[in-house]
């Protein structure tokens, strides 16, 4: 095996012939996974003569084989060391361009995770959901990796950038017992497993309240024959009983005078006589007013918003390790809202072209300038967009509920197995081979050690580092592997048939609960009985008596209220992982 020492002009230069530009007296290459790979070279003194920026080398394994390349780099410093035969140098296996690829892989990804409809789940995989990340965490490529079994490989070859599992290597290298280097062989516990995770994940939105309704049935509905009447006039009174509060506000107010007569003829239009004895007289006169009806519409808009905070505790279990570490994960989304850009769409209120506002989840564009009903009025709306939000429905009670909400536990649930996958690579071996054999393998791949002293005869573990150290004499590489105790591979496809049974409660308030009590002052009914009783020297007192005593209604609604916090905490069933 011969070790070839090129300059370059350029990072991965091309080349088919190799010229030996410097002789090599020693060679160390060292790579850990997600790092670039580093080498020292100690070179022949009178040789040296013309550095430059990078560096290939090379390794021709016999004699007349062609020469394979096993390093590219660039240099770090000038000489480490210069003695009289031996320079030193060190050199780095990263590209000029790797922020460029690194950005690239980044930039791949959002966008493949960004197609897919977050408002649906997808059936064949758990994506990644960007309420855990802030726009400045998405330019960050290691996010995508968190929730999966991968990690980065960088090649030191080419300096290309790569995806290797964190257990599985991409080659397999079989290693004989007898290969290995006596006395070399080091087994350690690197971690313990973890065997419960305990994982809360919180959301927390405004949730804004709106409805309408027609207060007038109920107000009708406290009169006797359920028909607003009174022997005064209360047309301005009905106008003016609502008045602005906390959350609501009138709409719209129509409120006539009808003619009941010929509808029923148990709707009376006078009263019963009432008598009066003018100037002390003997003469008793008999007074009779008249009974006034309404009907129309008094329609009130209640809005409101109030806070709400919702928890989801779910506890993942590794039956492969029962006695292994337990952990708490606490994941918090980004506070989830509608766009405020445009308004909700609103009752009785004046749209004109072009106006916009979200509705039912949708935004709309006015086309027909009009005053918007009771009920929204699809013809003279175009169709904009789907609000592009998390919650989707502001009036929706549980987030955790919805489609998006449940892809968001499974993402959570995914990257706590995959830190519970991670864990269960327990074991590092550290042992040392000759690298004749074994020259190209890296941290990308994976080695099965034969040896009868392992269970089975046998171990697979995966290279978590490599050191190749070489001269004239010996050229040997020491590896480090981990090896896991289980395969838990199969839970992450499992994930996706856990079923989330999550009620969507209505937390909200009942349009039929707005009106929390109505109240009749001076009722026809005490008009009556109030007049029967009162002695009256003419017409005029009785009737300055009676307008003393008008009708009055007075509305008690229901209070919004939009300073206490709701808090709902829902427990998941526990999700038991499995060996594959």
């Amino acid at each position: 095996m011969k070790l070839i020492f090129d300059w370059s002009s350029s990072f991965c230069e091309e080349k088919n012939d190799w010229r030996g530009d410097e002789a090599i007296i020693s060679l160390e290459i060292f790579q850990k996974e997600c790092g670039f790979a580093m080498a020292k070279a100690s070179l022949e003194a009178k040789r040296f003569s013309n550095p430059q920026k990078y560096v290939k080398i090379g390794v021709q394994m016999h004699e007349g084989d062609a020469v394979e390349l096993l390093f590219s780099g660039r240099l770090i410093a000038f000489p480490i060391g210069f003695g009289d035969s031996t320079v030193e140098l060190e050199f780095i296996a990263e590209p000029d361009d790797y922020q460029a690829k690194l950005a690239e892989f980044s930039n791949y990804n959002l966008e493949r995770y960004r197609i897919v409809n977050k408002h649906r789940l997808d059936g064949n995989h758990i994506l990644f959901d960007d309420l855990f990340f802030s726009l400045r965490d998405l330019k960050n490529p290691t996010i995508f990796l968190e929730g999966n079994s991968k990690i980065f490989h960088w090649d030191m070859k080419n300096g290309d950038l790569s995806l290797s599992d964190i257990n599985i290597g991409e080659n397999n290298f079989n290693v004989e017992g007898g290969e290995i280097l006596q006395n070399s062989i080091r087994v350690r516990l690197a971690r313990e497993p973890y065997g419960t995770v305990n994982l809360r994940v919180s959301a927390n939105w405004i949730q804004h309240e709106y409805g309408i309704i027609d207060v007038i049935p109920m107000i009708a509905a406290q009169f006797a024959q359920h028909k607003i009447n009174s022997f005064t006039d209360i047309k301005s009174g009905i106008e003016k009983i609502f008045s602005f509060q906390n959350g609501y506000r009138l709409a719209h107010c129509n409120i006539r005078e009808i003619d009941p007569t010929g509808l029923l003829d148990r709707f009376s239009v006078l009263s019963p006589d009432f008598h009066v004895q003018e100037n002390q007289s003997s003469d008793v006169k008999k007074v009779v007013f008249r009974r006034f009806y309404f009907d129309g519409q008094l329609v009130l808009n209640w809005a409101y918003r109030q806070k709400r905070i919702e928890f989801v505790n779910v506890k993942i279990l590794n039956p492969s390790s029962p006695h292994g570490r337990e952990k708490n994960v606490y994941l918090r989304l980004n506070a989830i809202q509608l766009p405020k850009k445009y308004p909700s769409w609103n009752h009785f209120t004046y749209y004109g072209n072009s106006d916009k506002i979200q509705h039912e989840n949708n935004i709309f564009e006015c086309i027909s300038p009009h005053i918007s009903a009771e009920n929204f009025e699809a013809d003279k709306w175009k169709f904009v967009q789907k609000i592009p939000d998390a919650l989707v429905d502001d009036m929706s009670s549980s987030f955790f509920s919805t489609d998006r909400g449940k892809n968001a536990i499974k993402y959570a649930m995914q990257k706590v197995v995959a830190l519970i996958n991670y864990s269960s690579r327990r074991t590092e071996i550290d042992f040392c081979i000759e690298a004749n054999k074994f020259m190209f393998a890296g941290v990308g791949d994976q080695i099965t050690i034969h040896e009868r002293r392992f269970p089975n005869g046998r171990i697979v573990g995966k290279i978590t580092k490599m050191r190749f150290i070489g001269n004239a004499d010996r050229k040997i590489i020491k590896f480090t592997i981990g090896c896991r105790s289980a395969d838990l591979s199969r839970n992450f496809d499992r994930l996706n048939s856990y079923e989330i049974q999550i009620a969507n409660d209505v937390n909200r308030i009942n349009p039929a609960d707005i009106v929390r009590k109505i109240q009749i002052e001076n009722s026809p009914e005490e008009q009556i009985e109030m007049l029967s009783r009162t002695i009256a020297s003419n017409s005029s007192e009785l009737k300055r008596r009676l307008k003393k005593h008008a009708t009055k209604i007075r509305l008690f609604l229901h209070p919004l209220n939009t300073t206490r916090v709701i808090t709902r905490e829902i427990t998941l069933p526990d999700f038991e992982m499995e060996q594959s």
